[in-house]
């Protein structure tokens, strides 16, 4: 009995210790939490001056406009990385179906975004009601 309980006490022991070298081996081959920083960082940087090299607010408040929308010129972005973007767009008086004023805009966006190699991005509209 006494041997019985000396082998399951090894194994035990054997098991945790196998545990703690797996977990800390593969805390080695991670990226770090500042590698990770400095990746979205650069992301950031490259979707900010692509937006200011192709001059996307100004085209897509002429593309609003042309679709007969009347952005107030407001457009706010939250860039996170190159796959989580959001942007804010203020209009002066959206139609009677809002929602659908919201998923037409939506879709105007992200057309105008993936065809300048932005990507897609959460769109949120505001109505200025001045």
């Amino acid at each position: 009995m006494r041997r019985s309980n000396n082998g399951i006490l090894l194994l035990g022991l054997l098991f945790i210790s196998l545990v703690v070298v797996i977990i800390i081996l593969s805390s080695f081959t991670g990226e770090s939490d500042q590698d990770l920083y400095l990746r979205d960082v650069k992301e950031v940087e490259a979707v900010t001056s692509k937006m200011i090299e192709t001059n996307f607010q100004q085209e897509l408040i002429t593309a609003l406009k042309n679709e007969g929308y009347k952005p107030t010129g407001s457009i706010a972005y939250t860039i996170f990385s190159m796959d989580k973007k959001e942007l804010t767009v203020v209009l002066h008086g959206i139609d009677t179906s809002r929602r659908k004023a919201e998923n037409y805009i939506q879709e105007l966006t992200n057309q105008l975004s993936t065809s300048i190699g932005l990507g897609n991005f959460d769109v949120t509209v505001v109505e200025d009601k001045d």
